[in-house]
């Protein structure tokens, strides 16, 4: 497959602020940005140009021919790309690392050498209850010298090899660090804060790359090009940096899809009704899942530049999160909520029965 990545090169340091209500004994988890920051900073730079070069706050109403190009807070318009992840510059071209896989453990054998392997299925007399669904289990079947792997991402070669069979592993990029702080929010017209409410907002400080967003839609390298964001660059994030634009081609099988039991990986948040990790049916169209596996969810939010206030807050399963289905999918996206900016995408692999489907418990 085809792809471009529209790459985002800070000249220094990026921040993404999110909104959150919780505990104080609750724990705070940094994780990529959404694709929301990315889309807000492209479509910034091309309601400029479509403006005559300048950017009046006072109006902030959209023309009907903006709104078909920028699109609103529901409908991305013109752009279309998913994302973010990381890219890094090596002397033999760029590196992209998504979220690795949730069924991925590590096992050390006899000669020591560490081999990273993905968790087969187990078929259960009685079944595991995940949300509101009954499921078979994904588990190591190893019962010595296996744990679950730690790694946060994995190189898009790495994924390759892991979607054909072979020896891969997962590997965290050296190029970037991140640190999380917290904020406080105030009332209206008071200094009093907010009930409930703290910010946090995550720093990103990298070297040799940043943020890329992929795309299959040349409409949406047409209105960069066309606009000369690859010359000029964009505002991106809270304290809005400037990052540098550029495009890079390259060439992926990960997306398409397989024969046969598939199992499927996000790599962007996947939102369904009531919160949950999946559908309500247990199933993507008429496709069965059979099994799970995966983190806690997310929380998705941010702010609205336009109106100075946080957006909703969305709970969405993570990134990693792996669905073992009965069969392929066609289509590209399982999120229920805003798959118009590229959330619920994911990468395509194989799985099998622990003891080929005859092993029940």
């Amino acid at each position: 497959m085809k792809l471009w990545a529209v790459c985002f090169e800070p000249e220094d340091w990026l921040a993404f602020r999110e909104a959150r209500r919780f505990n104080p004994s609750d724990r705070v988890e940094s994780t990529l940005p959404s694709a929301f920051p990315f889309y807000g900073a492209l479509r910034t730079a091309i309601l400029k140009k479509l403006r005559g070069g300048s950017l009046d706050p006072r109006k902030i109403e959209l023309s009907e021919e903006e709104k078909e190009v920028i699109g609103n807070s529901e409908k991305a318009g013109a752009l279309s790309f998913f994302g973010p992840f990381i890219f890094e510059k090596a002397k033999d071209g760029e590196k992209y690392y998504l979220p690795a896989p949730k069924n991925i453990y590590v096992l050390e054998e006899r000669d020591q050498k560490r081999r990273f392997k993905t968790m087969p299925v187990l078929k259960l007399q009685e079944k595991i209850e995940v949300g509101h669904l009954k499921l078979d289990l994904a588990w190591i079947p190893e019962f010595e010298g296996a744990e679950e792997a730690k790694g946060d991402y994995i190189e898009l070669k790495e994924m390759e090899r892991l979607r054909r069979g072979e020896e891969f592993k997962p590997a965290k990029p050296e190029n970037f660090s991140k640190e999380t702080r917290l904020g406080i929010a105030l009332e209206s017209d008071s200094k009093h804060a907010a009930e409930g409410m703290i910010y946090t907002f995550t720093y990103y400080r990298f070297k040799n790359g940043g943020f890329a967003m992929f795309t299959d839609d040349e409409r949406t390298l047409e209105l960069i090009r066309k606009n000369n964001i690859e010359e000029d660059g964009v505002f991106l994030g809270a304290k809005q940096r400037w990052a540098k634009v550029s495009i890079k081609e390259l060439e992926t099988e990960v997306f398409e899809p397989l024969e046969g039991k598939t199992s499927i990986s996000l790599v962007t948040p996947a939102i369904f009704k009531e919160g949950g990790i999946a559908p309500e049916s247990g199933k993507f169209e008429d496709v069965n899942i059979v099994a799970i596996t995966g983190k806690k969810k997310t929380v998705i939010s941010g702010w609205d530049l336009a109106n100075n206030r946080p957006k909703p807050i969305y709970h969405a399963a993570s990134p990693g999160t792996v669905y073992y289905l009965e069969a392929p999918l066609n289509r590209d996206s399982i999120s229920e909520k805003f798959s118009d900016f590229g959330f619920g995408r994911f990468v395509y692999m194989r799985w099998e029965y622990f003891g080929k489907g005859d092993k029940r418990i």
